[in-house]
């Protein structure tokens, strides 16, 4: 009896223990009572997604009603984005999310992109607030919004979802839905582009910076790839949190099992979604970011899961073959899978807090 009762201990107790995460819990918005309104706004925009989880935006508040947005050059990815292209989408995101916050707190943005060409500035934007009628929206939702890596239902997206997803700009979002012959072409050359990154070391190397498998990285660094973050969970993200090192990314056995994840994740799932711009420019690029984060917040909405899927579109043999197939004279700058899930989860993703990005003025 005391044997089998010391097993049953042990078996809680890990189950307990696999049960907990290396992430961070977020910030509650009343926990911000005493900071000001543009603090609670960086906040919420700072829940942007970006690549990697890089967080590549730096602020500079002056007074109560001008926000400029500067590139963080330290966070950018030179192996897989070594045009900027995911980086400037990223600080779209967080324009968006930022907007979005404004107006619930009753303000209006008008935003200045600063250049439109590729110049090492960093600076990106200037964003004025003006006292307007609130509009209400729920931040909740921005709160929520996640990547989500798991397989999604395969059944086909409602046609009324469709088109709520495609509203904010018909001309640059497509859908092909994973069932169609696009679909299936998006999906095997997704696996292909893929295994290829995979095995390149440079990529490796980079990737290896930002993975955070311990607990004493993600508390430190509050940003990159988490196990959480990668539903790296149960026992599996137990032994990864505590065994492994990031260099252990690069190896083989680590790299098939991202493979084999990604083959599971194009395989369950309801759709693709594309979107085009008309040349490439730092403001079209920026433009990218708000709808990516406009789509993903809408997913959010509709309970449709949303990961960003740009393998094909960061190495070029691949981009070159995706434009021949589909034709399109525009850029091809994003692509996402999406799916139907029963329950759109917590997001684990830790963040920084606004103090390390942004210095405030008088």
């Amino acid at each position: 009896m005391q044997i089998s009762t010391l097993i049953r201990t042990m078996i809680v107790s890990m189950s307990i223990i696999c049960s907990c995460t290396s992430e961070l819990r977020r910030p509650a918005i009343s926990e911000f009572a005493n900071k000001s309104n543009i603090y609670k706004i960086l906040y919420f925009a700072s829940l942007a997604g970006s690549s990697h989880n890089s967080q590549p935006w730096k602020v500079e508040v002056s007074g109560n009603n001008l926000i400029r947005l500067y590139v963080d050059t330290t966070r950018e990815l030179s192996m897989v984005d070594s045009k900027r292209r995911e980086l400037y989408i990223s600080l779209g995101a967080f324009i968006e999310n930022l907007t979005l916050a404004a107006e619930n707190m009753g303000y209006q943005t008008t935003i200045n992109i600063i250049t439109d060409q590729f110049q090492k500035r960093s600076l990106v934007a200037e964003i004025h607030l003006d006292k307007a009628p609130t509009t209400g929206y729920d931040l909740r939702i921005i709160e929520k919004r996640m990547t989500l890596r798991t397989p999604f239902k395969t059944n086909s997206i409602k046609e009324n979802d469709i088109k709520e997803l495609l509203s904010s700009d018909p001309q640059s979002i497509r859908f092909f839905s994973s069932s169609s012959r696009e679909g299936s072409f998006i999906a095997q050359k997704t696996i292909e582009a893929y295994e290829q990154q995979a095995f390149n070391k440079a990529v490796q190397n980079e990737l290896a910076t930002w993975i955070r498998f311990s607990d004493e990285d993600v508390k430190e660094k509050k940003d990159g790839l988490t196990t959480a973050g990668m539903q790296i969970n149960g026992f599996r993200g137990f032994i990864v949190r505590h065994f492994l090192k990031p260099e252990d990314s690069k190896r083989e056995s680590f790299i098939k099992g991202g493979i084999k994840k990604t083959k599971d994740q194009v395989h369950y799932c309801g759709g693709w979604i594309i979107i085009i711009t008309h040349g490439n420019s730092v403001a079209n690029w920026i433009k990218a970011g708000r709808l990516y984060q406009h789509i993903n917040l809408t997913c959010t909405q509709l309970k449709i899961g949303f990961q960003p899927m740009n393998q094909i579109i960061e190495e070029d043999n691949f981009k070159k073959e995706v434009a021949e197939y589909f034709g399109v004279k525009e850029e091809i700058v994003f692509l996402a899978r999406i799916g139907y899930v029963s329950n759109i989860p917590e997001p684990v993703s830790p963040r920084r807090p606004v103090e390390a990005f942004a210095q405030f003025n008088k």
